[in-house]
């Protein structure tokens, strides 16, 4: 599933990976994807509707998915976000079985399991592929993270990283920024819900920050969060 990115490998060649990596974590470099992020917020905001019922977590998948497609490979994925969402929560949910069950089976066993794994693991390879494939025929700025590693190159060889590689780190990332993003969220806005007097003072904090709904907030103007 993940391959042999950064989080799967060791040794020399998790160092080299880590060195081609490391660059793209650059604090300037997190902070430009901070307009990528208002606005596929704004845009999920905007379908929302005074008196509605919504399925938080379902929409907090959507958000961190869109974002981090839109900052990993700078590429829309809304038509096909309900068919990534199901493929990476198999995943997930494969993980936390395997993790959590006293005798995993084999993973080439064609168990109901593993069958569903491999499918899910075809399907993000799929998508995956296809980006990588279209940032080396369209190299462009390297504005989106796989742009960037695609750019990277190691100080020893100069080499830079294959499609299986840029498909290893890129799966890694996918799968660690979007879940676990999502998640976050939604326990934030449950325990807010839950807790009215510090959703009051962070209401307020936010109204300071970006004078009200009239200007969206920027990493220039995000305010140090007091201790509540």
């Amino acid at each position: 599933m993940l391959g042999n990115g950064l989080l799967t490998s060791e040794g020399d060649f998790w160092l080299r990976q880590r060195r081609l990596i490391q660059p793209v974590f650059q604090k300037s470099r997190i902070a430009s994807y901070a307009s990528d992020m208002v606005e596929e917020t704004l845009r999920l905001l905007s379908t929302w509707k005074a008196g509605e019922v919504r399925d938080i977590p379902t929409e907090m998948m959507a958000l961190t998915l869109a974002i981090a497609a839109r900052t990993l490979f700078h590429e829309a994925v809304e038509g096909e976000a309900a068919a990534v969402a199901q493929a990476l929560h198999v995943m997930q949910e494969h993980f936390v079985n395997r993790f959590s069950g006293l005798l995993p089976w084999p993973l080439w066993l064609p168990t109901p399991g593993n069958l569903r794994v491999r499918a899910a693991v075809r399907r993000l390879d799929e998508l995956l592929f296809r980006f990588i494939r279209r940032r080396r025929e369209n190299p462009g700025p390297a504005t989106d993270l796989l742009s960037l590693l695609l750019h990277a190159r190691d100080e020893g060889d100069g080499q830079g990283m294959s499609d299986k590689q840029l498909r290893d780190e890129a799966m890694t990332l996918f799968l660690a920024g979007h879940e676990t993003t999502a998640l976050a969220l939604s326990w934030t806005w449950y325990l807010l819900a839950t807790n009215p007097e510090a959703a009051r003072k962070l209401r307020e904090e936010a109204q300071e920050c970006c004078t009200g709904r009239r200007r969206p907030p920027t990493t220039a103007r995000v305010c140090v969060m007091r201790r509540w």
